[in-house]
Protein backbone atom coordinates (compact mmCIF):
# COMPACT_ATOMS: atom_id res chain seq x y z
CA UNK A 1 0.00 0.00 0.00
CA UNK A 2 1.39 3.34 -0.98
CA UNK A 3 1.11 6.32 1.36
CA UNK A 4 -0.18 9.53 -0.02
CA UNK A 5 2.37 12.25 -0.55
CA UNK A 6 1.21 15.85 -0.55
CA UNK A 7 3.21 18.45 -2.37
CA UNK A 8 2.46 22.15 -2.05
CA UNK A 9 3.19 23.75 -5.37
CA UNK A 10 2.20 27.27 -4.36
CA UNK A 11 4.91 29.88 -4.38
CA UNK A 12 6.56 30.59 -1.05
CA UNK A 13 4.91 33.99 -0.64
CA UNK A 14 1.43 32.41 -0.85
CA UNK A 15 2.02 29.57 1.51
CA UNK A 16 0.23 29.66 4.87
CA UNK A 17 2.57 28.83 7.72
CA UNK A 18 1.56 27.74 11.20
CA UNK A 19 2.75 30.23 13.74
CA UNK A 20 3.69 28.99 17.29
CA UNK A 21 3.26 31.02 20.44
CA UNK A 22 6.49 32.88 21.16
CA UNK A 23 7.04 34.85 24.38
CA UNK A 24 9.67 37.58 24.26
CA UNK A 25 12.65 37.39 26.60
CA UNK A 26 11.75 40.72 28.25
CA UNK A 27 8.70 38.98 29.71
CA UNK A 28 10.17 35.53 30.42
CA UNK A 29 13.08 36.64 32.64
CA UNK A 30 11.03 38.86 35.00
CA UNK A 31 8.41 36.13 35.33
CA UNK A 32 11.12 33.60 36.10
CA UNK A 33 12.64 35.88 38.75
CA UNK A 34 9.23 36.47 40.31
CA UNK A 35 8.59 32.73 40.44
CA UNK A 36 11.95 32.04 42.08
CA UNK A 37 11.39 34.88 44.56
CA UNK A 38 7.98 33.47 45.44
CA UNK A 39 9.49 30.03 46.05
CA UNK A 40 12.19 31.54 48.28
CA UNK A 41 9.66 33.58 50.27
CA UNK A 42 7.44 30.52 50.68
CA UNK A 43 10.37 28.40 51.91
CA UNK A 44 11.55 31.14 54.30
CA UNK A 45 8.01 31.61 55.65
CA UNK A 46 7.60 27.89 56.22
CA UNK A 47 10.99 27.70 57.97
CA UNK A 48 10.14 30.73 60.12
CA UNK A 49 6.76 29.25 61.04
CA UNK A 50 8.55 26.04 62.06
CA UNK A 51 10.97 27.95 64.29
CA UNK A 52 8.12 29.95 65.88
CA UNK A 53 6.22 26.74 66.54
CA UNK A 54 9.28 25.14 68.13
CA UNK A 55 9.91 28.22 70.28
CA UNK A 56 6.30 28.20 71.46
CA UNK A 57 6.59 24.51 72.30
CA UNK A 58 9.79 25.17 74.26
CA UNK A 59 8.10 27.98 76.17
CA UNK A 60 5.17 25.70 76.93
CA UNK A 61 7.52 22.97 78.15
CA UNK A 62 9.44 25.37 80.39
CA UNK A 63 6.20 26.80 81.79
CA UNK A 64 4.98 23.31 82.61
CA UNK A 65 8.29 22.45 84.30
CA UNK A 66 8.13 25.66 86.36
CA UNK A 67 4.58 24.85 87.42
CA UNK A 68 5.55 21.25 88.18
CA UNK A 69 8.65 22.16 90.22
CA UNK A 70 7.27 25.32 91.83
CA UNK A 71 7.11 23.58 95.20
CA UNK A 72 10.92 23.40 95.25
CA UNK A 73 11.16 27.20 95.38
CA UNK A 74 8.68 27.29 98.26
CA UNK A 75 10.68 24.63 100.09
CA UNK A 76 13.92 26.59 99.58
CA UNK A 77 12.30 29.75 100.94
CA UNK A 78 10.96 27.80 103.94
CA UNK A 79 14.42 26.34 104.60
CA UNK A 80 15.98 29.81 104.40
CA UNK A 81 13.44 31.12 106.93
CA UNK A 82 14.10 28.15 109.22
CA UNK A 83 17.86 28.67 108.90
CA UNK A 84 17.48 32.35 109.83
CA UNK A 85 15.35 31.42 112.87
CA UNK A 86 17.94 28.87 114.01
CA UNK A 87 20.73 31.39 113.42
CA UNK A 88 18.90 34.02 115.50
CA UNK A 89 18.38 31.52 118.33
CA UNK A 90 22.04 30.48 118.30
CA UNK A 91 23.08 34.13 118.28
CA UNK A 92 20.77 34.89 121.21
CA UNK A 93 22.21 31.98 123.21
CA UNK A 94 25.73 33.15 122.43
CA UNK A 95 24.84 36.66 123.59
CA UNK A 96 23.46 35.30 126.87
CA UNK A 97 26.66 33.36 127.43
CA UNK A 98 28.87 36.32 126.52
CA UNK A 99 26.83 38.81 128.57
CA UNK A 100 27.95 37.04 131.72
CA UNK A 101 31.47 38.31 131.16
CA UNK A 102 30.62 41.38 129.09
CA UNK A 103 31.04 43.87 131.91
CA UNK A 104 34.36 42.36 132.95
CA UNK A 105 35.74 42.84 129.43
CA UNK A 106 34.10 46.24 129.12
CA UNK A 107 35.73 47.42 132.34
CA UNK A 108 39.07 46.15 131.04
CA UNK A 109 38.55 48.21 127.88
CA UNK A 110 37.60 51.34 129.83
CA UNK A 111 40.58 50.98 132.14
CA UNK A 112 42.96 50.33 129.24
CA UNK A 113 41.80 53.41 127.33
CA UNK A 114 41.27 55.82 130.24
CA UNK A 115 43.84 58.65 129.92
CA UNK A 116 46.05 59.94 132.72
CA UNK A 117 44.55 62.51 135.06
CA UNK A 118 41.08 61.29 134.06
CA UNK A 119 38.62 59.28 136.11
CA UNK A 120 35.06 58.03 135.72
CA UNK A 121 32.42 58.86 138.29
CA UNK A 122 29.42 57.04 136.80
CA UNK A 123 28.73 54.19 134.35
CA UNK A 124 25.12 53.45 133.42
CA UNK A 125 23.54 51.10 130.88
CA UNK A 126 20.18 51.83 129.27
CA UNK A 127 18.50 48.82 127.60
CA UNK A 128 16.15 49.69 124.73
CA UNK A 129 15.65 46.10 123.50
CA UNK A 130 17.35 42.70 123.86
CA UNK A 131 19.70 43.64 121.03
CA UNK A 132 20.02 47.37 121.65
CA UNK A 133 21.49 49.14 124.66
CA UNK A 134 23.38 52.36 125.34
CA UNK A 135 26.15 53.26 127.73
CA UNK A 136 26.40 56.58 129.56
CA UNK A 137 29.74 57.56 131.06
CA UNK A 138 30.37 60.50 133.36
CA UNK A 139 33.81 61.55 134.52
CA UNK A 140 36.31 64.28 135.19
CA UNK A 141 39.67 65.22 133.73
CA UNK A 142 42.40 67.82 134.03
CA UNK A 143 43.22 67.66 130.32
CA UNK A 144 40.47 68.62 127.88
CA UNK A 145 42.15 67.04 124.75
CA UNK A 146 42.36 63.71 126.55
CA UNK A 147 38.57 63.39 126.39
CA UNK A 148 38.69 63.39 122.57
CA UNK A 149 41.50 60.83 122.67
CA UNK A 150 39.46 58.66 125.02
CA UNK A 151 36.46 58.80 122.66
CA UNK A 152 38.60 57.79 119.68
CA UNK A 153 40.04 54.79 121.48
CA UNK A 154 36.60 53.67 122.66
CA UNK A 155 35.40 53.70 119.05
CA UNK A 156 38.21 51.29 118.16
CA UNK A 157 36.87 48.76 120.65
CA UNK A 158 34.44 46.06 119.55
CA UNK A 159 32.28 46.66 122.64
CA UNK A 160 31.09 50.21 121.95
CA UNK A 161 30.13 52.17 118.83
CA UNK A 162 29.01 55.71 118.02
CA UNK A 163 30.65 57.46 120.95
CA UNK A 164 29.27 61.00 121.40
CA UNK A 165 30.14 63.82 123.75
CA UNK A 166 26.96 64.84 125.55
CA UNK A 167 28.47 67.65 127.63
CA UNK A 168 31.70 69.02 129.05
CA UNK A 169 31.96 71.75 131.67
CA UNK A 170 34.77 73.37 133.59
CA UNK A 171 34.55 73.12 137.37
CA UNK A 172 34.79 76.21 139.51
CA UNK A 173 37.67 75.06 141.68
CA UNK A 174 41.21 76.33 141.40
CA UNK A 175 42.48 73.09 139.83
CA UNK A 176 40.55 73.84 136.60
CA UNK A 177 39.15 70.33 136.14
CA UNK A 178 36.55 69.43 133.54
CA UNK A 179 33.49 67.24 133.97
CA UNK A 180 32.23 65.40 130.92
CA UNK A 181 29.44 63.06 129.86
CA UNK A 182 29.70 60.50 127.04
CA UNK A 183 27.10 58.27 125.39
CA UNK A 184 27.84 55.19 123.31
CA UNK A 185 25.92 52.29 121.78
CA UNK A 186 26.88 48.84 123.05
CA UNK A 187 27.57 46.19 120.43
CA UNK A 188 25.31 43.18 121.23
CA UNK A 189 27.59 40.84 119.27
CA UNK A 190 30.78 41.95 121.01
CA UNK A 191 32.79 39.12 122.48
CA UNK A 192 31.22 36.41 120.35
CA UNK A 193 34.71 36.07 118.96
CA UNK A 194 37.85 36.56 121.01
CA UNK A 195 37.89 39.73 123.17
CA UNK A 196 39.74 42.54 121.48
CA UNK A 197 41.47 44.93 123.87
CA UNK A 198 43.87 47.26 122.16
CA UNK A 199 46.47 49.00 124.26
Amino acid sequence: MIDRIEINLLPAEYRVRKKGMRVPREVVYPLLLIALGGLFVSYYTMDLDGKIGKARQDISDVTQRIAKEGHIKAEIEALQRDRQIVYDKIRALQRISVNKGKWVHLMEVLCAYLPRYTWLTSIEETVASPTSSALRLQGSTYSFPEVANFMTKLTESEYVTNVDLSSIDQTGDARKAFTFSLTAALNPDAGLGSPDIKH
